[in-house]
């Protein structure tokens, strides 16, 4: 019986470690975006025997670890002995060019964040749903990629799709805990691959680029203002999202995001106002003047005008309607959504919000600190 299991042990060996190759091919091929022909050309190996490592069939040779590494600067190691979390190749680094303060500032933006949204899968075309409804929930992070070179590379992670605040509280809580970029990436990959979407992370002059992929389902651009201030950290800000709404309908959308690296004060219904930019503003002068008119033509005998028109009740009611419908029809055409666009005062709101938030976590801390 020792014999029997001691020449078996070998090939269970074997069979371990080709699955285990399998499994992570697959995820490279799954969280990069890329097909596995496109693998197979990039590695420079057939692309039958690409299909054959995908199918744990056969177990790669050295070449195709090493062309592995320096494609996509995964450990060796971690390929052969544990699931990765890859991310997407990154484009050549813009932090070549860039002095010492913008890196600085790209550690200030590096972080957790909590992230607010709209759920367009459930709008059907009419705005009928209540905040708590609508709202759903993501964590966002941001953070430098540990890399052999000596130009830093920074990349983003994100969950998306957290259907209540709650739960989005208790991931984020578990993630602190983790502290270290790559134990984070690991549990996203564990944890929520289903919802997980991972990119690159990108400064301007003005303005922060965050793109997203989620397998080959889900592209995600969000677009900040860049922030360049004495703080230590970014705290937050709100901007824009262009991805593909879900539901039965699949189809581009861009709406507003907020972000907050800490749990905000601010109620549900605060916070969907927040990300509508507030209620659009108009002036009704005009309308209400028509509206005067109509009611003087119908109701009230003027001296030395001609005589009323002798309307009936219900020829009234609908010329009052058909007023009405005219001047409403007019302030939402003037209101409707072209564009989204964030001016410098929604940003500084929202920025005012998250440090209001921030305070207040802060003296709660001390208050429950004091009480023990």
């Amino acid at each position: 019986m020792v014999e029997k299991n001691s020449a078996s042990r070998p090939e269970e060996e074997a069979q371990d470690l080709s699955l285990i190759i399998s499994s992570n091919i697959k995820r490279l091929i799954s969280q990069t975006g890329i097909t596995q022909k496109e693998l197979a050309e990039k590695l420079g190996v057939a692309a039958a025997s690409m299909t054959e490592y995908c199918k744990g069939r056969r177990i790669p040779n050295v070449e195709f670890f090493v062309s592995l590494k320096n494609h996509f600067d995964i450990s060796i190691d971690d390929f052969l002995t544990k699931k990765i979390n890859p991310t997407a190749p990154s484009l050549p680094a813009k932090t070549a060019f860039l002095d010492s303060g913008t890196i600085a500032t790209y550690h200030k933006y590096c972080g957790l964040y909590l992230a607010f949204y709209l759920d367009t899968g459930k709008y059907k075309g009419k705005d009928s749903l209540s905040p708590q409804e609508s709202l759903v929930f993501g964590l966002l992070y941001l953070y430098e990629n540990p890399t052999s070179l000596t130009i830093p590379e920074f990349s983003c992670a994100a969950i998306l799709g957290i259907k209540s605040l709650d739960e989005a509280l208790q991931i984020k809580g578990r993630m602190e805990e983790l502290e270290e970029p790559s134990k984070i990436m690991d549990y996203i990959g564990r944890q929520h691959s289903e919802t997980a979407y991972y990119g690159d992370f990108e400064l301007s002059q003005d303005h922060a680029f965050i793109s997203l992929r989620h397998v080959n389902t889900d592209r995600a651009l969000i677009i900040l203002h860049r922030v360049d201030n004495n703080k230590t950290n970014y705290a937050g800000g709100i901007g824009t999202i262009n991805s593909i709404s879900k539901g039965r309908e699949r189809t581009p959308v861009v709406q507003f995001m907020g972000l907050s690296r800490y749990p905000l004060s601010l109620s549900i219904e605060e916070i969907h106002r927040a990300l509508l930019l507030d209620s659009p503003s108009y002036d009704v002068g005009k309308e209400a003047d028509d509206l005067t008119a109509t009611f003087k033509l119908l109701y009230l005998d003027s001296p030395g005008e001609k005589e009323r028109p002798d309307f009936t009740d219900h020829q009234k009611s609908l010329i009052i309607r058909a007023t009405l419908e005219r001047s409403i029809r007019k302030n939402m055409e003037r209101n409707m959504f072209r564009y989204a666009k964030i001016s410098e005062r929604d940003d500084d709101e929202w920025y005012h919000a998250v440090k209001r938030s921030s305070k207040a976590n802060v003296q709660a801390s001390k208050n429950q600190g004091s009480n023990l």
